[in-house]
């Protein structure tokens, strides 16, 4: 029993670690995003903007294994993505 105990909570951790690990990934893609969308033209980030929202319809309307929800949650977190540059460009004013 006592092994048991110690090999879930083993799995348990790595698993922990593998989630901090995928979450750093994240958030450090997500300040890169940031960095290069303050860095480029207005227009141009617009731009990438509506083509990322473009894909995102079609790929809604194309596929039909795409689920509703999973499309909502992509939609808010690339609306957190492209409105963080402007979080950190109004705090660095």
């Amino acid at each position: 029993m006592k092994n048991l105990v110690a090999d879930v909570l083993i799995k348990m951790s790595k698993i922990e670690v593998e989630t901090k690990d995928l979450t750093a990934q994240v958030e450090a893609q997500s300040l890169v995003l940031a960095a290069l969308i303050l860095t480029v033209d207005r227009a141009l980030a617009e731009n990438v903007s509506q083509t990322i929202n473009q894909a995102i319809v079609s790929a809604e309307t194309d596929f039909e294994g795409i689920v509703s929800s999973d499309v909502v949650l992509l939609r808010s977190h690339l609306n957190r993505l492209l409105t963080l540059p402007k979080l950190v460009k109004a705090k660095s004013e």
